[in-house]
């Protein structure tokens, strides 16, 4: 586990700066909404790019955040059947239960880069007016689910299951 140390710090600082973005791309969403009321509104000249723009923002902040919300297991998660196992059991369950993940999230992720490399490959754009190529938004998705596979692959160890045990005082 020593020698992934480093992968797994630019992973963190991945993540750390995706979630940054994601909050940026929130704070640019409330700010083109407040643009489009104000140029609407008051100056009778709507936009044509901020409804659009907002849908993009808005995909692209939840698959940056998603990587920081798997990192600090804030995903939903029922856990009442792995509380009331023996804990020798429940973590071989947790365990089963992160691979799953990883493996749900990969395939997940692979789809969708193929997905990317198909709308890049044909020039595929949106449809808006202002039309984007589409893969600028969706590579978002893809990213995000890659970066998450690779948690639920970092706390799938009974060691993880452990400490998140100790820090919760349950499984969430």
């Amino acid at each position: 586990m020593r020698a992934l140390q480093p992968l797994m710090y630019v992973h963190d600082k991945l993540t750390l700066f995706a979630a940054a973005l994601s909050a940026l791309g929130l704070i640019s969403i409330v700010a083109s909404y407040v643009y489009e009321v104000v140029t609407r509104y008051f100056f009778n000249s709507p936009t044509a790019w901020a409804s659009d723009y907002v849908a993009y923002a808005l995909a692209a902040s939840i698959f940056l955040a998603l990587p920081q919300v798997t990192k600090e297991r804030g995903h939903v998660a029922v856990t009442i059947l792995v509380d009331l196992l023996p804990t020798s059991i429940a973590r071989l369950v947790h365990a089963i239960v992160c691979l799953i993940g990883f493996l749900c999230l990969s395939l997940a992720a692979w789809i969708s880069f193929q997905e990317n490399m198909r709308q890049f490959t044909k020039g595929i754009e949106t449809l808006a007016i202002v039309p984007i190529p589409q893969w600028w938004v969706s590579g978002f998705i893809t990213f995000g689910l890659a970066l998450s596979a690779f948690y639920m692959l970092r706390q799938a160890p009974p060691s993880q299951y452990d400490a998140m045990k100790d820090s919760q005082g349950s499984v969430g």
